[in-house]
C-alpha cells in the first residue's frame, strides 16, 4: 500500500497527507479503504519519511473524491473535497504568483511551472 501525496511546508509548519480517488466503490467500503491509509500514514509518517518532524506535529488529511454528496464533509477522519476543488485551489495559488519573469515557480516543480506559464505568461499576464 502507498500514501499517495505527503507534503510539509517548512515556512508555515503544515503536514498534508492527500489521498485522492475516483472510484465508485460504496461509502462503507470507501470508509475502510481510507481508514487504512489514513491510519497507516499516521503510523509511519514520523518513523519513515518525515523522521526529522515532532511527532506530536499535527497532520492534515484529505480525501479527494470527484463529486463528494452536500453535507458530507468527513470520510474516514478526513476531511473531502472535490478534485475540481483542489484543482481550483492550486489555479488559484499559481495565478497568485505572477508572471513567470517576476516570480517563477522554480523547475524542481515542472507541473506547477507550466500552470504558470500557462495562466500568467512569462513577461506579460495572458
Amino acid at each position: 500500500m502507498e500514501l499517495d501525496v505527503m507534503a510539509f511546508d517548512p515556512h508555515t509548519g503544515h503536514l498534508v497527507h492527500i489521498e485522492p480517488s475516483i472510484d465508485a466503490h460504496s461509502w462503507s467500503v470507501r470508509e475502510q479503504r481510507f481508514a487504512k491509509k489514513f491510519n497507516a500514514a499516521r503510523k509511519y509518517i514520523f518513523s519513515e519519511i518525515f523522521t526529522w518532524l515532532d511527532s506530536s506535529m499535527e497532520v492534515k488529511q484529505i480525501a479527494v473524491l470527484v463529486s463528494p454528496p452536500k453535507g458530507r464533509d468527513e470520510l474516514a477522519d478526513a476531511k473531502i473535497i472535490s478534485i475540481d476543488e483542489l484543482m481550483a485551489k492550486i489555479r488559484r495559488e499559481v495565478m497568485e504568483c505572477g508572471i513567470v519573469a517576476k516570480n517563477a515557480i522554480p523547475e524542481r516543480y515542472p507541473h506547477l511551472r507550466t500552470m504558470q506559464l500557462s495562466h500568467n505568461g512569462y513577461y506579460k499576464a495572458l
